[in-house]
């Protein structure tokens, strides 16, 4: 990388990357304070405690995946495009390429594999932070 690029080569997708950290943090913010707030507090539904955290938990889970998906597919790619052979201008040349040769939904290849990696972490950090503080 470093040979054939130099600096700016080493950080090629920085820009998806930030934007991926954001859309997951933001989905699992409002996927988990989203359904507490929406069960317990608004509605009724379900009193604060382990089950209303577990399915905030799968809910924050879904969340980050969705949101955060099509960033990182983006990132990935547009990192990859030199070993594939393809070139991009810029991160958006990649959005615009791959949306218009492979539709929308390509942006969210590899979610539930995502997702599977993403619930069991959240269903233990979430309910064991709310029950330890």
């Amino acid at each position: 990388v470093w040979s054939e690029g130099g600096v700016p080569a080493l950080f090629r997708g920085a820009g998806p990357l930030v934007v991926r950290g954001g859309l997951f943090s933001a989905g699992q913010t409002l996927g988990y304070d989203g359904t507490k707030t929406a069960l317990s507090q608004r509605s009724q539904l379900m009193e604060d405690g382990p089950a209303l955290h577990l399915l905030g938990s799968v809910v924050a889970a879904f969340l980050a995946t969705a949101f955060s998906a099509p960033a990182d597919f983006l990132m990935t790619r547009y990192q990859a495009a030199p070993q594939m052979g393809v070139v991009y201008k810029n991160p958006m040349d990649c959005f615009a390429q791959v949306l218009k040769e492979q539709g929308p939904l390509t942006f969210y290849r590899g979610w539930s594999a995502f997702f599977l990696r993403i619930v069991p972490v959240f269903v233990t950090f979430h309910p064991l932070f709310e029950q330890l503080l």
